[in-house]
């Protein structure tokens, strides 16, 4: 009798292991959703990115640059004209998103090999500026949370293939209402977080939402320490 138990409670237990935690949305629908949030917008607006050590005793003078942000449904131009005019254009499509730049010392397509680079010495790269990440099919909804009174689902993203990405995981945090993005946090291949992602505050432009300051921390992975940060502000032109 006791070994009937003993097996009924193993049953149990594999049964509840195997079912889903919740019953989440696709995740695929989700980020589907993201990305129609991303390439509905349009307006013309001003924005800067400020760059510093975590540091602050540190005396380094902070890397800035301004730019004119153009959104243009699915294509969105970043426009710098110091210290030479450089416009970088993001094209939004179904499956992926392209980014070009034009001006300067370099005209053409940002390739895999390019994605690291640091735009404008910041701590965003052109991966993170082209939003490669809300593209990966490897995704799955692993929770949900509130962030800023916000409701949101977590998602964990993974790259199609090595050496697609410098991430060998994502995990964004969606608004479950508008689909806007809201947090992320990027982690290398060994699983340590490098990369940290959050909207500090949103407004309302033309009847339509859009970023007014995102934080983005380089993490070192061997200590967990934010070793520099920048800060990127848009706001209508005046």
């Amino acid at each position: 009798m006791r070994g009937r138990n003993l097996l009924f409670a193993l049953t149990c237990l594999s049964l509840a292991l195997s079912a889903p935690a919740a019953d989440y949305p696709n995740a695929a629908e989700m980020l589907k959703a993201v990305r129609h949030a991303q390439s509905g917008q349009r307006a013309q607006l001003k924005g800067s990115l400020t760059a510093q050590p975590a540091d602050t005793s540190i005396s380094i003078r902070p890397t800035e640059a301004s730019f004119r942000f153009k959104a243009e449904g699915p294509v969105l131009r970043y426009e710098f004209s110091d210290p030479d005019p450089v416009t970088l254009r993001i094209s939004l499509g179904e499956n992926d998103s392209e980014l070009m730049q034009s001006g300067s010392s370099r005209d053409g397509k940002y390739t895999p090999a390019q994605f690291a680079r640091r735009v404008m010495g910041t701590d965003l790269t052109y991966e993170d500026l082209a939003l490669k990440f809300i593209y990966w099919t490897k995704a799955r909804i692993t929770g949900e949370d509130r962030m800023k009174t916000r409701p949101v689902w977590r998602i964990e993203l993974q790259p199609p293939g090595p050496g697609r990405s410098a991430y060998g995981e994502v995990v964004v945090w969606v608004d479950k209402e508008n689909g806007a993005l809201m947090k992320a946090e990027g982690f290398n291949p060994a699983g340590k977080l490098i990369k940290r992602f959050e909207v500090v505050s949103a407004q309302v432009i033309q009847r339509a939402w859009f970023l007014k300051e995102m934080r983005v921390e380089t993490v070192d992975p061997a200590s967990g320490k934010v070793v520099s940060r920048t800060k990127m502000e848009i706001q209508a032109p005046e």
